[in-house]
């Protein structure tokens, strides 16, 4: 399983990493959007912040390799994120700051939200 990891602060990208490489995970790691683009890459699990350097979010970034891989799982990290935010259909929100339990219920949120929708 691949996974595609879009997080610009390297501290919390190397726990997310180590989590993700630990349950199975194949992980790329980029650092922010225009990275993400690059190449034909169709990953079946996106991780990303929400606020990315550059022109581009991580919403957007989502959106766009969904075009490549409709049944990619998304969770979107946020320190902004408000309880009352609603998670965009199919993706699994992330607040920020979060614990190893919190991001595994996230990706499993989110792959279950893709086998839902299929």
């Amino acid at each position: 399983m691949k996974a595609l990891l879009v997080e610009d602060d390297a501290a919390i990208a190397l726990v997310v990493e180590t989590v993700l490489v630990r349950e199975g995970w194949s992980v790329r790691h980029v650092p922010d959007g225009a990275s993400a683009l690059e190449g034909d890459e169709a990953p079946d699990l996106l991780v990303t912040d929400l606020n990315l350097p550059g022109a581009r979010n991580g919403l957007e970034i989502a959106h766009l390799l969904r075009e490549r891989r409709p049944q990619m799982a998304v969770v979107l990290m946020s320190g902004d994120y408000e309880e009352s935010d609603m998670a965009p259909q199919g993706m699994a929100v992330l607040p920020k700051p979060f614990r190893r339990a919190g991001l595994l219920a996230a990706i499993a949120q989110a792959t279950e939200q893709v086998r839902d929708q299929a």
